[in-house]
C-alpha cells in the first residue's frame, strides 16, 4: 500500500523536476497553496491530496484530465476506512470521462468494507441526478445485486432508475424492454409517490409498445388511482396552511389524464369499444382540475385533442363510416395523428369492406415521411400501417401493390426484432408468393438471406427473432 502511495507522489515529484519547477513556482501556475503542495510531497505522514487539487497539478503540468487516475485509487482507502470525501467525486468524475477501469478497481475494493453500498448510491444518484444516466446504471446494478433488504427503498429507486434508463438508450429490442418490466414491476409500490407516477406511466407506455394490453390496463388503474389520491390530499392541503407542493417530473393531471387515456387505449386494442368510450370521456375535458400551472393547462388541452381523435377512431373501429369525412378533415389539420389515423382507418376498412381509397390518395404525400421516423413506437405504426395496406390491396386482387408493401413490412420487423410480425409476413408473402414478379421474389429472398446472416453471427448468445 505504501509503495503505491509514493509512486503517485512519485510521479508529481518527477514531473516537478523535469518542468523545471519548484514547490514556489508550481504552486503559482497551477494556484495551489505552498504550503498545502508541501504537505502532500514532503509531510510525514503526507497529507491526502484532494482530486481537485489532483486535477490541477494535471492541468499545470499540462497533461490530459484523468492523467494520474490509476495511481489516485490509493488515496481513496486506508486499512480499516475508506475516505467518502475522496472515493465519491472521484468515482463520479471517472464515470463521467470514462474510466472504467479506475471504477472496476475502486468498486471491487469498496466491497471489502463495510456499509459500501450507501457510497455506491450516493455515487448512483449524483450520476443520475446530474444527466449521466447510462454512466449511473453499472453502479445502480451493483446496489441491485448486493441489497440484503428486498423491501429497501434504496433497491426499488436503483430498479426504477434501471428501468428508466432504457427510455435514453437507443435500440433497446422488444426481449429487453419485456425483461426490464419483469425486473422493475415487483418494485414500483416501493417506490416515493412521485417516482411512483412515473414508474407507472413508463410500465404501461412499455407494455403498450409490447402489445401487453392486460398489464396496460393494470398499470393504468394503479396510476389513475394514485394520482387521484394524491390530487385529493393536494387540494386538501392547499385550503389550509401549507407545508409544501407535491412535485413529481410532471404535473399531476399528465398522470391522472393517462391513467384514463392508456386504459382506454388497451381496451380499444382488446376490442372493447364500449368500455373505451367511457374511459375516453375521463380524459376528454379536464379543466376541471385545480392546481394547474402553464405545464398542466397545456397538457388539458392535449387530452382535449386526443380524446376527439380516439373517439373518431372508436367509431371508426365499430364500423361507423359516416365519421370517415370528418375524421380525415381532422387529421388533415393534425399532422401528428395522420399516421396512427391511417393505421385505425386501414384497419377498419379491412373489417367492414369499405374503400380506403380516398384516405390512401390523401395522405400520400405525409406517407412517403413515414419511414423517416426512428423511435420504436412510430416504426411500430409504420409496420401495422404497411401489413393493413398489404392486406388492402391483396383482398382487392392489386397483387402488385401489396406484396411491395409485405416486403417494406418484412424490413421493418428486422428493425422491430420482432419474430412474431416477421412470421405473419413470410405467411403473407407465401400465400400470395404466385402472384409476385421475379423482382419482387428477388427481394424477398435477399431479406431473408439477411436475416439468416443476423441469425448466425447472434448464435453464439440467441436468436435475434426467437425464431430457431
Amino acid at each position: 500500500m505504501e509503495a503505491k502511495l509514493t509512486t503517485l507522489r512519485t510521479e508529481i515529484e518527477k514531473n516537478l523536476s523535469r518542468s523545471g519547477h519548484n514547490l514556489a513556482s508550481f504552486a503559482k501556475i497551477s494556484g495551489l497553496n505552498r504550503g498545502s503542495l508541501s504537505a502532500i510531497l514532503h509531510g510525514n505522514p503526507s497529507k491526502p491530496i484532494s482530486l481537485g487539487q489532483l486535477d490541477a497539478m494535471t492541468r499545470a503540468f499540462g497533461f490530459p484530465e484523468g492523467w494520474l487516475y490509476p495511481l489516485y485509487v490509493e488515496e481513496c482507502f486506508s486499512e480499516d476506512r475508506i475516505s467518502r470525501r475522496r472515493v465519491e467525486p472521484f468515482l463520479v468524475r471517472c464515470a463521467e470521462i470514462g474510466k472504467r477501469q479506475c471504477i472496476d478497481e475502486v468498486l471491487g475494493r469498496i466491497m471489502e468494507y463495510p456499509r459500501p453500498l450507501d457510497i455506491i448510491y450516493t455515487v448512483a444518484e449524483r450520476l443520475f441526478c446530474s444527466g449521466k444516466t447510462q454512466e449511473s446504471v453499472v453502479f445502480y446494478r451493483l446496489i441491485v445485486e448486493n441489497e440484503p433488504d428486498s423491501y429497501s427503498e434504496r433497491l426499488a429507486i436503483s430498479q426504477y432508475r434501471i428501468f428508466k434508463s432504457l427510455q435514453s438508450t437507443p435500440d433497446v429490442d422488444m426481449e429487453q424492454k419485456l425483461r426490464a418490466v419483469i425486473c422493475f414491476e415487483p418494485f414500483r409500490g416501493l417506490l416515493p409517490e412521485d417516482m411512483q407516477l412515473d414508474g407507472l406511466l413508463k410500465l404501461a407506455k412499455v407494455c403498450f409498445a409490447l402489445h401487453r394490453w392486460k398489464d396496460v390496463e393494470k398499470f393504468a388503474d394503479e396510476l389513475r388511482a394514485l394520482a387521484h389520491g394524491i390530487y385529493r390530499e393536494e387540494l386538501r392541503r392547499s385550503k389550509g396552511k401549507r407545508v409544501e407542493a407535491f412535485q413529481a417530473e410532471r404535473p399531476l393531471v399528465v398522470y391522472y389524464g393517462h391513467g384514463y387515456l392508456m386504459k382506454a387505449s388497451a381496451l380499444t386494442k382488446r376490442g372493447e369499444y364500449e368500455q373505451a368510450k367511457k374511459y375516453t370521456a375521463g380524459y376528454a375535458d379536464l379543466g376541471w382540475f385545480e392546481l394547474l400551472d402553464d405545464e398542466g393547462r397545456s397538457a388539458v388541452d392535449s387530452f382535449r385533442l386526443f380524446a376527439v381523435a380516439n373517439s373518431f377512431t372508436l367509431e371508426i373501429l365499430m364500423g361507423n363510416t359516416s365519421v370517415l369525412p370528418a375524421y380525415i378533415a381532422f387529421l388533415a389539420e393534425h399532422p401528428g395523428e395522420i399516421l396512427s389515423g391511417m393505421v385505425i382507418i386501414l384497419e377498419s376498412a379491412n373489417r367492414f369492406r369499405f374503400s380506403a381509397d380516398a384516405v390512401l390518395s390523401r395522405f400520400s404525400r405525409e406517407m412517403l415521411r413515414f419511414e423517416q421516423f426512428q423511435d420504436p413506437i412510430n416504426v411500430d405504426r409504420v409496420y401495422r400501417l404497411y401489413y393493413q395496406i398489404a392486406m388492402y390491396y391483396i383482398s382487392r386482387k392489386q397483387y402488385s401493390k401489396g406484396i411491395d408493401y409485405i416486403i417494406q413490412c418484412l424490413r421493418l420487423t428486422v428493425r422491430l426484432n420482432s419474430g412474431k410480425d416477421f412470421i405473419n409476413c413470410v405467411t403473407l408473402f407465401e400465400l400470395n408468393r404466385d402472384a409476385s414478379s421475379d423482382t419482387q421474389q428477388t427481394a424477398y429472398r435477399e431479406l431473408l438471406r439477411e436475416v439468416r446472416q443476423r441469425e448466425e453471427i447472434t448464435d453464439h448468445e440467441s436468436p435475434r427473432f426467437g425464431v430457431i
